[in-house]
């Protein structure tokens, strides 16, 4: 169904505006002007569709900075071959925080990649925008959403995540955390509709 209504979104969006007729699964259909609106809107605003995810209150980014180990994550295509991941922010003079992402596989052997980090909402330094500098994402301009949604008071334990609810991290500065604590964070991540079911805990 929804794959219908993108590809009646792309006929509408390429037509001529004026009464046009396109030819759909064998069927004339008349497409008049407010028609073609209404699914220009649709194509344009869809994919922003997303519901809200609350926040951390405030982040103090001095003490964020540092290295935070991945306690537990929802797995992702470029991790598949991570047996746990650590990440390492550091300030930069342009106000934007520099990132290093370490995959550690089976072998003991990392993978790293360097992006950066910008606070999009300077009222709490929770809500981020992350690119990285490799040439795919460098060529089709790949934006990461890096929500954080929860942290303790020490901010050495975070739970970042996406608002399309497909990327989660728990974030520790130690590489291994209390069990309790642990659930206690995915549980809340639960109740904002991340499916922890499919979550992978790092091995150390």
């Amino acid at each position: 169904m929804l794959e219908a209504l993108f590809y009646a979104c792309y006929i509408a969006c390429s037509s001529v505006f004026h009464g046009s007729l396109i030819k759909f699964s064998g069927l004339l259909v008349e497409v008049n002007m407010r028609i073609i609106v209404a699914l220009f809107l649709l194509c344009s605003f869809s994919s922003f569709a997303q519901t809200a995810l609350p926040t951390a209150s405030h982040v103090d980014v001095q003490k964020y900075l540092g290295e935070w180990y991945s306690i537990s994550a929802l797995p992702q295509f470029y991790t598949r071959k991570c047996v746990a991941q650590t990440a390492r922010y550091t300030a930069r003079d342009d106000s934007s925080i520099f990132v290093l992402n370490t995959c550690i596989k089976k072998n003991g052997k990392t993978d790293t990649i360097e992006g950066q980090a910008q606070i999009v909402n300077p009222t709490t330094n929770a809500e981020l925008i992350v690119t990285f500098n490799s040439f795919w994402t460098r060529l089709f301009r790949v934006k990461g959403d890096y929500t954080i949604i929860k942290i303790n008071d020490e901010h050495t334990l975070s739970l970042v995540g996406s608002k399309d609810r497909k990327t989660l991290w728990l974030l520790s500065k130690t590489p291994e955390i209390d069990a309790d604590v642990k659930q206690e964070y995915l549980e809340y991540a639960k109740s904002l509709n991340f499916d922890i079911s499919k979550i992978e805990d790092s091995v150390f």
